[in-house]
């Protein structure tokens, strides 16, 4: 059987490569010349499909001029339409809430920073009226949603378990409150697996060389591990409660410490406190926030360094378990407290200690962005699966 374009499954094949190279090729524009060259299709094969994706929205001739010197008529440069498809995307936090809309390669054209409100409907509600008010002005509507979560999101069920710092959501199902809303494709996600999501595109194909982690240390403590380029969510999409790590076993009678008693912002700053009520001298007052005290740690102040050392200490730990376990190659750290670069340096140094060929430590540099990076990522899978069947199969 030939290539031809019009041939049911192979038409939807070869669509997909023609996609695929323009995608690749971006921002360079291509001519069908040099499009039939990166796919191996022929040049009336790939003209037909052009043509098709052209009428379609899909693809457009570049207005960018061809090379100056050549000989008769210059060639169409084509290029994908960003405006072809969009996405809304959506990280819930604690206290803040992101919202924006992405084209066709993943730019955010909008977006919005709104207050959580005091429960998982309420920030439901604000994420609707405000992806609703940013869609008013694109054409085409929604085609992805994919939103973070402080919890884990249990699929089967469709609801969110464990988020201790928003209320609600055990009563909610968030996947179909969206899908009631959206004419789209939904996905709700962990926040702290998007936020690895998110340094996985940042990264780029740095960690084609092995796997990686994500931990965010803010409000509560949150792992994501990404092993070969996906996610990995575990058998019941449990994987990556860190916080929840027991330090030591509890003593009878006593109640267990979690990595979050000790190395979480709130309690950071319930430690500062009492480590000045027990005698250690500091130029900082005992209400002092998680930033100020590791910036005097760095100077030598005395309770604020004791904090950072014991906070550090605990944080190797967990992440000396996680190196035994999964053996990541780097260690992202996000969150208030995880991508202040003190607090990376001193648990490095206690790291180093505890395993004999520990992985790169970094802080994040995509800050509050990160999973809502994640989560534009995740919904580019989405369109980029559906795109060429959309575009394609209907004018079968």
């Amino acid at each position: 059987m030939g290539e031809g374009s019009g041939s049911g499954v192979l038409r939807l094949l070869n669509g997909q490569r023609i996609v695929d190279a323009l995608f690749s090729a971006h921002p360079t524009r291509m001519s069908r010349a040099g499009i039939a060259r990166a796919t191996g299709l022929s040049k009336p094969t790939v003209s037909a499909l052009i043509a098709d994706m052209e009428s379609a929205g899909l693809v457009r001739i570049s207005d960018e001029s061809p090379s100056s010197g050549s000989i008769g008529r210059p060639a169409a440069l084509y290029e994908l339409v960003p405006t072809a498809r969009h996405s809304v995307v959506a990280d819930i936090g604690a206290t803040k809430i992101l919202v924006g809309v992405a084209d066709l390669f993943g730019n955010l054209v909008a977006e919005r920073e709104l207050t959580t409100g005091p429960d998982a409907r309420a920030a439901l509600e604000s994420v609707t009226a405000a992806a609703s008010e940013m869609l008013r002005g694109i054409d085409g509507g929604c085609h992805a949603m994919c939103v973070g979560v402080p919890g884990i999101y249990r699929p089967d069920r469709d609801r969110v378990e464990q988020a201790l710092n928003l209320p609600g959501f055990d009563s909610l199902a968030p996947g179909a409150y969206l899908s009631e809303r959206f004419d789209a494709r939904i996905h709700v996600e962990n926040d702290v697996n998007l936020a690895a999501l998110g340094e996985l595109t940042r990264m780029g194909d740095e960690p084609a060389d092995g796997d990686f982690a994500a931990i965010s240390v803010g409000t509560g403590i949150g792992l994501g591990v990404v092993v070969g380029g996906d996610l990995y969510r575990g058998g019941t999409g449990s994987a990556g409660e860190l916080g929840s790590l027991l330090l030591s076993p509890p003593e009878p009678g006593e109640a267990p410490v979690t990595l979050e008693d000790v190395a979480s912002a709130p309690s950071i700053r319930k430690r500062f406190g009492r480590a000045i009520e027990d005698g250690h001298r500091s130029g900082l007052d005992a209400s002092a926030d998680v930033p100020d005290i590791f910036a005097a740690a760095a100077t030598g102040d005395a309770a604020a360094a004791a904090v950072l050392d014991e906070v550090a200490a605990a944080m190797a730990l967990a992440v000396s378990h996680l190196c035994l376990i999964a053996d990541p190659t780097r260690v992202v750290f996000g969150g208030g407290v995880g991508a202040n670069p003190v607090f990376v340096d001193a648990v490095r140094d206690h790291l180093s200690r505890l395993v004999a060929a520990p992985p790169e430590l970094a802080a994040s540099t995509l800050g509050r962005q990160a999973a809502l990076v994640g989560a534009v990522s995740m919904s580019l899978r989405f369109i980029h699966e559906s795109l060429v069947p959309e575009i394609l199969g209907d004018q079968q």
